[in-house]
């Protein structure tokens, strides 16, 4: 049997988030819109994204598997449509569901472009929906989910990992519960956009947990424990693994504390890589910087379709640091 334990009612940055999956390859909601787009296609634009942080197997893997994916997540309920986005955008409106959620057009030299954004249909930031759905098909597979149940160790028995010891509410009064669920989701935006606040409003929730949590022993004798949850509201994580990342928006939910790195180090595990932070800019370059030409002082073209970003700012930089840019090539 397979047992989720969540710290609060469920969801984490799942629910917080747009509901985007990245996938393509040939999908059915790309070919309703009329886009041709294959593995081979989709491989090469993510190589030039992540660079060597994913081994080059582990990405084929996943663009080759990438309508499989989707398809899985379409039959536990999860809705997706091909209404195409016509404009590059960070996140489109509730018209359109499919989209460039990268640059992919940016890297036609590198791969063919397409659309490979497909965000749940929903009203709004449609994590919420995502998340439902799945938590809906988890719960008719006999999946047993508990809630407001905090992971604090990981219990050894004869040398093996026997179980999960959390601090569950349980057994607090209706309002500890009703008080914690409240408090948690009013102060989860806050956190991802205003951190200082977000941690204040977020105080009460611990003290909750402390003042009425109470020891709960899940066993997972033949099993396996999967911590989740990443280290970016954690201060002194970051700077001891990721200094260079503490400088801008953490983008962190009060679940990303290290609690699950935590776990896994304290039971004797082994953690790499963790100084390599991933932020991605849906709007760079500009839309205007891919249909136009930009030109110098001495009207000579910067750049050109394959070279934007850091590259062309530098290039700007060398000539002088003034450069024109006229919108659309046919004008």
């Amino acid at each position: 049997s397979v047992v989720v334990l969540d710290r609060f009612e469920g969801g984490g940055a799942t629910a917080l988030s747009g509901g985007v999956v990245y996938a393509g390859g040939g999908t059915p909601q790309q070919h309703a819109a009329g886009v041709t787009d294959t593995a081979a296609a989709m491989f090469g634009y993510l190589r030039t994204e992540v660079g060597d942080v994913v081994p080059a197997a582990t990405l084929r893997e996943f663009c080759d598997g990438s309508v499989a994916m989707l398809g899985w997540l379409e039959g536990h309920g999860v809705p997706f449509e091909g209404s195409l986005c016509p404009d590059k955008t960070s996140y489109p409106t509730n018209r359109h569901y499919l989209y460039y959620s990268g640059s992919e057009v940016s890297a036609r030299a590198a791969a063919p472009p397409a659309p490979r954004g497909h965000r749940t249909r929903g009203r709004g930031t449609s994590g919420g929906l995502l998340f439902a759905r799945l938590a809906a098909a988890a719960r008719r597979a006999g999946i047993q989910v508990v809630t407001q149940a905090q992971a604090v160790r990981l219990v050894e028995a004869d040398g093996r990992i026997a179980g999960v010891e959390c601090r569950s509410l349980r057994s607090a009064p209706w309002w500890a519960r009703t008080a914690h669920r409240a408090l948690d989701r009013a102060a989860r935006k806050p956190y991802l956009y205003v951190p200082k606040a977000g941690r204040l409003m977020h105080r009460p929730v611990t003290w909750l947990e402390r003042r009425y949590g109470r020891p709960l022993l899940v066993g997972a004798a033949r099993g396996v424990v999967i911590a989740a949850g990443g280290f970016g509201a954690n201060r002194q994580l970051l700077r001891a693994h990721a200094p260079s990342a503490r400088g801008g928006l953490p983008l962190a939910t009060p679940g990303d504390d290290g609690s699950g790195l935590l776990l896994g180090t304290a039971a004797g595990g082994a953690a790499a890589l963790l100084d390599r932070v991933s932020v991605w800019r849906f709007l760079s370059p500009p839309p205007a910087l891919l249909r136009g030409v930009l030109v110098d002082a001495d009207g000579k073209r910067i750049g050109d379709e394959s070279r934007y970003g850091a590259a062309i700012g530098d290039e700007i930089v060398r000539r002088g640091g003034r450069a024109w840019l006229f919108a659309d090539q046919a004008t």
